[in-house]
């Protein structure tokens, strides 16, 4: 039971932090934050071909 507990635990702390994530990508395509405030929390943006 505890590795069912912990993998829970795991899925639900990696679920926030993709919403925190995608919020923040939100806003910077919305101008309200720069990009060095993502590069911050380590998200890197894709560079287009």
């Amino acid at each position: 039971m505890k590795v069912k507990s912990a993998n829970k635990e795991k899925i639900s702390a990696a679920i926030h932090k993709m919403i925190s994530d995608k919020n923040a990508v939100r806003s910077y395509l919305q101008g309200e934050t720069s990009l060095n405030r993502l590069k911050e929390k380590g998200i890197k943006l894709a560079k287009p071909l």
